[in-house]
């Protein structure tokens, strides 16, 4: 699922949205609580961005759509097992050398 389709899927109107910076900080996002949720308008408690082929826009969330965000993204990212993988295919990409530790070990 990609950002657009969440957006269809969460019902919101993509002009409706503010521009958000292509890189956030987290004093933008501070800037943000509080905001109206995008989806129902109620008191937001989270805010993210999206990207459009447009651009990137903020997606402040109340509660529940929060929460319905972050299950409908669920299939989105590499299951736990993959995240690995993804990692050193980026790292192959970027030309880097990359050094996975977890638990006290190298991998």
């Amino acid at each position: 699922m990609d950002d657009a389709d969440l957006l269809r899927a969460l019902g919101v109107d993509p002009a409706s949205l503010d521009p958000a910076p292509e890189t956030v900080r987290m004093t933008d996002a501070r800037q943000r609580f509080n905001r109206p949720c995008s989806t129902c308008r109620a008191r937001g408690i989270s805010t993210g961005t999206v990207r459009l082929p447009h651009g990137c826009f903020w997606l402040d969330s109340c509660r529940d759509h929060m929460l319905e965000g972050f299950r409908l993204r669920a299939g989105r990212w590499p299951a736990a097992g993959d995240v690995f993988t993804v990692l050193r295919e980026a790292a192959a990409e970027a030309g880097v050398a990359l050094t996975v530790i977890t638990d006290g070990e190298a991998g």
